[in-house]
């Protein structure tokens, strides 16, 4: 049977790490390793992840320097070898069918030698669990198939958060040319996807992406109010623009007068379906 890692980054994380570990070994599918990053916490996460430890032989744990969330993830990554991969934040909670749907949709679409990934849905939550919309896509209004229509679009958005990837052996490999000054990993992952293999989405929700305070990098409701309100904000949004032109164009072709016509031509589709 292959192997599947899941790989966990953990960062002060005690008030939500125990749902996120608990749903992972209340899976439908039981045959993975767990492997846990913890970033440098200061409050009392790695006393859980020590628990946790104690009381399962596929639970491991790594302690390191705090290097963000990114590279502690891609960390991970170089630490440990498998035929599968998915991410695992600290903060959320899979639903029991997450895995067993994961692992069979990547199965039917990669070929020998091939790299693939495969990416679903999720629904968003607030910190206590409570509804806020049954579709991140829907949410954030980042559609798979605009993606997939034509991947250069890529280059300006990333419709797949790390927690709903898994991806094969095949594309780690390719996952070797970044730097520290990485944005985000599952962007860059998604774009070596892109480039180097063969890639596709379940349409179903296979997790609760929980929302808080202390999120890293959250979902923001879109709507045509999202880009009015924006024209007032342009002097932030034009630096932060930048700064993510400046991350693609290391691993992408693009110059910024096409990475403009880009994001237009996105947000022209996204507001469009």
């Amino acid at each position: 049977m292959k192997t599947l890692a899941i790989l966990l980054s953990t960062y002060n994380g005690e008030k939500y790490l125990k749902e996120q570990i608990d749903s992972i070994l209340q899976q439908s599918f039981s045959h993975f390793d767990i492997y846990i990053r913890d970033d440098g916490s200061t409050d009392c996460t790695i006393d859980i992840i020590q628990e946790y430890i104690n009381g399962y032989s596929n639970i491991h744990f790594f302690k390191g320097a705090n290097l963000g969330a990114a590279l502690s993830f891609m960390d991970l990554l170089k630490k440990v070898n498998s035929d599968y991969y998915m991410f695992c934040d600290q903060d959320d909670v899979w639903l029991q069918n997450k895995i067993e749907k994961s692992i069979s949709r990547i199965v039917q679409i990669e070929t020998k030698g091939e790299p693939a990934l495969v990416f679903s849905d999720a629904k968003i939550v607030d910190e206590k669990l409570n509804l806020v919309n049954n579709s991140f896509w829907n949410y954030n209004k980042t559609f798979p198939e605009i993606l997939l229509s034509n991947p250069k679009f890529i280059s300006v958005f990333n419709c797949s958060p790390g927690c709903t990837m898994i991806f094969n052996n095949e594309l780690k490999k390719h996952l070797t040319d970044y730097d520290e000054d990485m944005l985000m990993h599952d962007w860059y992952i998604m774009i070596k996807a892109l480039q180097k293999g063969v890639v596709s989405y379940i349409n179903t929700s296979l997790m609760l992406y929980r929302q808080h305070s202390n999120n890293t990098i959250g979902a923001n409701e879109v709507s045509v109010k999202t880009f009015v309100n924006k024209v007032f904000l342009f002097p932030n949004i034009l630096k932060e623009q930048i700064k993510t032109f400046k991350f693609v164009k290391k691993y992408t072709n693009i110059n910024l007068l096409n990475y403009y016509i880009l994001k237009i031509k996105f947000n022209y589709k996204r507001l469009k379906i």
